[in-house]
């Protein structure tokens, strides 16, 4: 990948050069190499150069954002927290509830120098709970379509005419899948982190996962049966059952016509299917007026309690959040910028989007966006597992939707009803 186009760029060095702690040793923690660790690796880079007293250690990245948490959560029994904790979105609530997350409030002089910074208000609600600021966007990434335009044109179709029900999408996949016993017609991505795909299914058609103290099961509704019974329809249609990195392998090697996954790796297919096969993305469909995407990605999360590296921590944080960071962000992965600044300043991504329309489309569907969900209490991590269960067993086959969602609904909030009481 080529050197983004904010090397020269000399303010960026000067922004939080002064008062850097000297000898100071930040350990940071973050998810899902395949996507942050060459962006990672860049941030820090940049970092110390600007700031050639603060050193940036990054422990081993995690698997996913799951393990991430279970990972700092071990960690913070026997004292040895990271110092700074790239968490998934749907996590804040477990950070918070566990005193882990320092509020960031206490570093800017008053509210509206958020502004002055470059963060937009509903930026900085995926990381407020409770009236303050524990966390900044990293990274946002939302559902769309990643499409091999070469599969979709030999089965008749064009990006233009493609249907956006889903029944009708599930049809051309078929359709499409009959080119070659190899070729994968139509895949919507069913596992991952904090359910955000189930999550995906049920905002899309306006359902919400609970209630917003986070103690009370709200996705048994309509909205979320119709979610469970799209996938059923989909894996009856032909769908396989594979994992992510199968389903990443697949479409990087040409193989998948349509695949729905977020827009974190957009970079990759891109750089994959250069010179192989035509690729675009598209927007994620929406069933509903009422429907809606939510914002998975990391969120950069304070955690040591040192006041020497609670300044260091600040600094790398507003770093990576900010301008300069955001735009690394933009230029090595999918993932949609944070920060204001970075998309306006013609030097950063002022004008990357008109060379990189692919990456656009997650930008233009922001006015969607909605939160990824946090559960309440001490159950929060083991309720994302028993969501998933259940909705691997409609994914696979084993079971129908109208028979899991109301077990699903009933086994998360007996674990809500222990966890919110006590």
């Amino acid at each position: 990948m080529r050197a983004p186009t904010i090397c020269c760029l000399a303010f960026g060095a000067g922004l939080f050069a002064g008062g850097a702690q000297a000898g100071t040793t930040l350990d940071v923690v973050y998810a899902f190499p395949n996507n942050y660790k060459k962006v990672q690796e860049e941030i820090a880079s940049r970092f110390e150069t600007a700031n050639p007293g603060i050193k940036i250690k990054y422990r081993s990245p995690a698997t996913n954002y799951d393990t991430a948490l279970a990972q700092v959560l071990r960690e913070s029994i026997i004292g040895e927290t990271p110092d700074v904790f790239f968490t998934g979105g749907n996590y804040m609530r477990v950070l918070a509830d566990q005193k882990l997350a320092v509020p960031l409030d206490t570093f800017v002089e008053s509210p509206g120098q958020w502004q002055e910074m470059g963060y937009l208000d509903s930026m900085l609600s995926l990381g407020r709970l409770n009236g303050k600021i524990y966390g900044l966007p990293f990274a946002t990434s939302i559902p769309v379509l990643y499409v091999n335009l070469d599969i979709v044109k030999k089965a008749g179709g064009s990006v233009e005419k493609l249907p956006q029900d889903w029944g009708e999408l599930a049809r051309f996949g078929q359709q499409m899948s009959k080119q070659g016993e190899d070729v994968i017609g139509f895949y919507h991505d069913y596992a991952g982190a904090g359910n955000f795909n189930f999550q995906v299914l049920l905002n899309s058609n306006g359902g919400v996962m609970g209630s917003e103290d986070g103690c009370t099961v709200a996705f048994n509704g309509p909205e979320g049966m119709r979610a469970l019974q799209t996938l059923e329809m989909f894996v009856e249609r032909g769908m396989p059952k594979y994992s992510q990195n199968q389903i990443r392998q697949a479409f990087a090697a040409g193989n998948v016509g349509i695949w729905m996954s977020s827009t974190s790796k957009i970079a990759q297919m891109e750089k994959a299917s250069a010179g192989t096969f035509g690729f675009r993305v598209l927007p994620y469909p929406l069933p509903t007026k009422q429907g809606r995407l939510p914002a998975g990605g990391a969120i950069a999360v304070m955690t040591t309690k040192d006041a020497k590296k609670q300044a260091a921590a600040w600094k790398f944080i507003a770093f990576a959040t900010g301008p300069i960071g955001q735009t690394l962000v933009a230029e090595y992965t999918g993932y949609m910028p944070n920060n204001k600044k970075a998309v306006d300043d013609p030097k950063l991504l002022g004008r990357f989007y008109e060379k990189n329309p692919n990456k656009l489309v997650g930008v233009q569907q922001m006015p969607v966006l909605t939160g990824w969900y946090n559960w309440a209490g001490k159950n929060s991590v083991k309720i994302v597992d028993v969501i998933q269960k259940h909705v691997d067993s409609v994914a696979f086959g084993k079971r129908k939707a109208k028979d899991v969602m109301p077990e699903m609904a009933e086994d998360v909030q007996k674990l809500l009803a222990k966890a919110c009481s006590s």
